[in-house]
């Protein structure tokens, strides 16, 4: 007999956490079962921290993208019937997983050794996370794992295609106001100063010119200690942005900005409502899916205890549809899935949400796209634009004074 922690949602959706003696994982596992708990994770004890240790440096440099190839490899042998111990050894001999080769022995050697597969996929917390493991927990359980798996697969790729254009999407903008400064900053800089002599003494300049002129001048005469300000501000940032309660600052900020507000909104809907389908379909409970995917969707300290609000919500009897009130999901994601919830058809409707906050989150990111490139190029247009004709507009005044 071993000492074993476990992690484990009760019925109403509680996540409890505890010691159970039991001769190994498995009979750890049915045990909770009998109590009425649905396990999350189930580990020896004395095999916790070396387990935690020996892993950090293998999973950090290990992408999401790789680990959805080779859970999409395994989806496919075990589609076509083949066991998961064998694909497991298949994948290990023959296929090329680069980083994720030890995680592949790892698991083969664990479930060679008694574990199950969700059992073992809870050592790799950074790799796979807790609903996904909690999902392939319930599917074993049930025979539908192969199932299940290419559904996992499926929804991973659909968020990794999502993230990118995203991604994409918001780095343009982005880049091109970084641009737009730095052609500022060079004209400002190189160019500008060249005509400050001719112009210095012509009363004729207005005061926009002289504006900008200070602006250069200062520049110029302060650029070491503008520089080395800058350097200290980027070497702060990234030492606090360490920090977790930093990044969920930094997040709640960026996610209030104009234009970012109902990209924000739509990529959270999607994404929660899909994972809330898959679950349901699943059959994992309620209340246990509205705080998985809120650990998996959400960020911040108000975020989790909205979710554990929501669920407290529905296992107090409250409908689903209440619960993602509490959770701020959009009105009309929660009108339809009220009807849904009504209708019986809830995974459905869920699916048909994700899909049309997909749509809306694309279009979003095209306004946005399109509308900071031509400001930018406006922005820059006039300033320049104002300047050089300030400029000729004093060197044509000094002429005629000369002549």
């Amino acid at each position: 007999m071993g000492a074993f922690a476990y992690k484990a949602f009760t019925a109403e959706g509680r996540l409890e956490t505890g010691t159970i003696e039991a001769a190994h994982p498995d009979e750890a596992t049915r045990l909770l079962d009998q109590r009425g708990l649905i396990p999350v994770s189930v580990e020896e004890q004395a095999a916790r921290s070396s387990a935690t240790g020996s892993t950090f440096l293998q999973w950090r440099t290990i992408t999401p993208q790789q680990v959805t190839r080779v859970l999409a490899d395994l989806s496919v042998m075990l589609n076509a019937g083949i066991r998961i111990d064998e694909a497991l050894s298949i994948m290990e001999k023959e296929f090329d997983s680069g980083r994720l080769q030890p995680v592949i022995a790892r698991l083969h050697a664990d479930i060679s050794n008694g574990r199950s597969f969700s059992q073992a996929l809870e050592d790799w917390p950074a790799l796979f996370p807790p609903f996904q493991v909690a999902m392939v927990r319930v599917a074993e359980s049930s025979g539908r794992l192969p199932q299940l798996l290419a559904r996992i697969v499926e929804e991973r790729q659909r968020f990794e295609t999502l993230s990118a254009r995203t991604s994409e999407a918001l780095r343009y903008p982005a880049v091109l106001l970084l641009g737009t400064f730095a052609v500022l900053i060079f004209f400002m800089v190189g160019v500008l100063p060249q005509f400050a002599t001719m112009a210095s003494g012509n009363d004729a300049q207005g005061g926009f010119l002289s504006t900008m002129f200070a602006i250069s001048a200062f520049l110029r005469e302060n650029s070491d200690l503008i520089l080395g300000f800058a350097l200290l501000t980027l070497v702060t940032l990234l030492i606090a942005m360490r920090r977790r309660a930093t990044q969920e600052a930094f997040r709640a900020w960026i996610v209030t900005l104009p234009g970012i507000v109902d990209i924000a909104r739509s990529y959270r809907t999607a994404r929660f409502t899909r994972l809330l389908g898959i679950m349901i379909e699943t059959g994992i409970t309620a209340p246990v899916a509205i705080k998985l995917i809120s650990d998996t969707v959400d960020l911040g300290s108000d975020a989790r205890r909205r979710a554990l609000e929501a669920s407290d919500a529905v296992r107090q009897g409250k409908r689903l549809t209440a619960a993602m009130e509490l959770l701020q999901l959009p009105p009309l994601a929660i009108r339809m899935l009220r009807i849904g919830e009504q209708s019986g058809e809830l995974a459905t409707l869920s699916y048909k949400v994700a899909d049309f906050y997909e749509a809306r989150l694309e279009r979003s990111l095209a306004r946005l796209v399109g509308f900071i490139g031509p400001a930018a190029v406006i922005c820059i247009s006039v300033l320049i634009g104002g300047m050089i004709v300030s400029i000729m507009s004093t060197l044509m005044s000094f002429n005629e004074m000369i002549g």
